[in-house]
This record gives structure tokens, C-alpha cells and sequence, in this order.
């Protein structure tokens, strides 16, 4: 790769002025850590999405379908570079979602960051269905954080109480019909939990979009055309919200094109 680690601490850096090719593949994003490696009083939270180039971001109601290797080694560099994991419930249902994967080599990896070994999993939830053995909630060493609206609060973990996780689930109560995501990024924040990777799906991306809560986008442009009616990067009820992104990145491997944007 000719990039290396290219773009990877830093929270900033000039608009690319070109494509480059990723040769090495081990080395894409190697040194990212998100929001870079200074101490933060603030929240950092990108979006890491894959899509086709007609505008989906599922194949079969899973993105799973969509990203080849490139796609793969960038989500797993993201993961290695964040506090937590953020991911909305319908996406930890559809994928069967489990806790952060990262072995014992990836886990130090993310030391020498100065990172916690294993990032938590924060679900965003109303409703706190998940299916009988959902691996996310199997073992309460690795229990979630649960992100819940107050009005649906007590049914939601009542029923995740239920599970093997059980007590060891963190709950963030936040606003009322609706998760307020300042409140809600600010208490993740006070847990120490600064650097935020928002994995989706598109609806919860529309909600961070609409709070002006979303810093970084990584985009995984996938070589292909998938038709049918799967969503786009952010979608939801919440309406149209514009906001000027600055290009940091363009890389490219076997016809994969990964773009990295952040606030304009």
C-alpha cells in the first residue's frame, strides 16, 4: 500500500490529490485511532458504511454481501480504533451482531494505542427484542451498553434483564420518545468512551445526522450494482439535513473504493 498508515492519528490533513492504490493491504488504516491520538474532552463519531455504487448499503437485508477484502480490513481497523462501538438494534438482529471480535494480537494492537483491550458494544434500542441466545447479550464478561428512550425504557430492560448479559448490561435512559444524542454521547463520554464508531443502520445514522452529532464518514464504495429497494447510508423519518463533508482519503483495492470524509 502505498499509503501505509495514511491519514491514520490525525483528525485532520489537506484534501487528497489523488487516488492511491492499496498494495499491502495488512497495512490499511494501521495507525488510525479516531478523532487521533491526542486526549479528548469531546466525542469523535464517524460512520463506517459499505455501499454499491447504486446507492445500497444491503445485499439480502445484510451488508455483509456488499464489501470484499478491503471492506473487511477497514471495518476491523475502525473497530480497533474506537472507545465503542455504536450500533443500532434492527442491524444487531438482521447481522447477528456479536460482541467486538478482535482476537489477542488485535487486542494488543489497540493497547499500544493506548486503548482499552476490547471495545464495549452500545446498542441503541426501543424495544430490547433480540433472539433467544443473541450473541451480543450470551456472556455477561462482554455485556452491551444499552442506548434506550425513556417511554420504553422499563419494557426494554426488563426484557434484556432476561438474558444471560443480565445485570451486567450498562443502560442509558436519554430524552423521552426519542434518545436525545447529545445526552446520550455525553454520557458514553463520561464513561471514558470518547471515540465513537457508528456501524448503523441507516436509520440510526439519520437520527446522528439530524443531532449534527456525526464528525467522520468512512465509505466503502463497492464495485457493483444491486438494484432492488435497500436503503441508502442514512434514511428516516427525520428529513433532509445537508452537511458539508471535506474529502480526507481516497484509497482503492481490487475495485473497492474506501473514501474517508470528515466535517467541512
Amino acid at each position: 500500500m502505498s499509503t501505509g498508515g495514511q491519514a491514520g492519528g490525525q483528525a485532520g490533513g489537506s484534501t487528497p490529490s489523488a487516488l492511491e492504490r492499496v498494495v499491502d493491504l495488512p497495512s490499511l488504516y494501521a495507525d488510525l485511532i479516531l478523532g487521533g491520538d491526542a486526549a479528548r474532552d469531546t466525542s469523535w463519531l464517524a460512520l463506517c458504511m459499505v455501499s454499491s455504487v447504486d446507492g445500497s448499503v444491503t445485499l439480502g437485508d445484510v451488508s455483509g454481501g456488499l464489501g470484499g477484502p478491503a471492506d473487511r480490513r477497514a471495518l476491523a481497523r475502525i473497530r480497533d480504533a474506537c472507545d465503542v462501538i455504536l450500533v443500532g438494534a434492527g442491524t444487531v438482529r438482521d447481522e447477528d451482531y456479536p460482541p467486538y471480535p478482535g482476537g489477542r494480537d488485535r487486542q494488543a494492537q489497540r493497547m499500544t494505542k493506548g486503548l482499552a483491550a476490547r471495545p464495549p458494544v452500545a446498542m441503541v434500542t426501543r424495544s430490547g427484542e433480540l433472539p433467544d441466545g443473541h450473541p451480543l447479550v450470551a456472556d455477561p464478561e462482554r455485556a452491551p451498553i444499552v442506548i434506550v428512550p425513556g417511554d420504553t425504557a422499563d419494557t426494554a430492560l426488563a426484557r434484556l434483564a432476561r438474558t444471560p448479559a443480565g445485570d451486567a448490561i450498562v443502560p442509558i435512559v436519554s430524552g423521552s420518545a426519542e434518545i436525545d444524542w447529545p445526552h446520550a454521547l455525553a454520557s458514553l463520554a463520561a464513561m471514558g468512551l470518547r471515540r465513537v464508531s457508528c456501524e448503523g443502520g441507516p436509520t440510526l445514522n439519520a437520527a446522528l445526522l439530524a443531532a449534527d452529532a456525526v464528525d467522520e464518514v468512512f465509505l466503502t464504495l463497492a464495485p457493483a450494482l444491486v438494484a432492488g429497494d435497500g436503503p441508502r447510508l442514512s434514511h428516516g423519518p427525520t428529513g433532509a439535513h445537508r452537511r458539508e463533508l471535506r474529502l480526507v482519503s481516497v484509497l482503492e483495492h481490487e475495485g473497492e473504493l474506501l473514501l474517508r470524509y470528515q466535517r467541512a
